[in-house]
């Protein structure tokens, strides 16, 4: 099962610059705790799409005009 405690959440929030209140990872991880567990048990494989090297090159030249 994965970890979805609430120190991890508030780790994630502070990692990601997010003030929670103090009883909000608690709430957090209770409301995502049930879908992480469907997840986990049908082991669903989500395929990340990357973009090609043009598409990076292509945009690094937009970025610069």
């Amino acid at each position: 099962m994965p970890d979805v405690s609430p120190d991890r959440v508030a780790v994630l929030a502070a990692a990601a610059r997010i003030p929670l209140a103090e009883d909000a990872p608690a709430r957090i991880a209770r409301a995502v705790t049930p879908t992480v567990a469907r997840y986990a048990a049908e082991n669903i494989v989500i395929p990340l799409e990357t973009e090609p090297s043009s598409f990076v090159a292509v945009q690094q030249r937009d970025a610069s005009r």
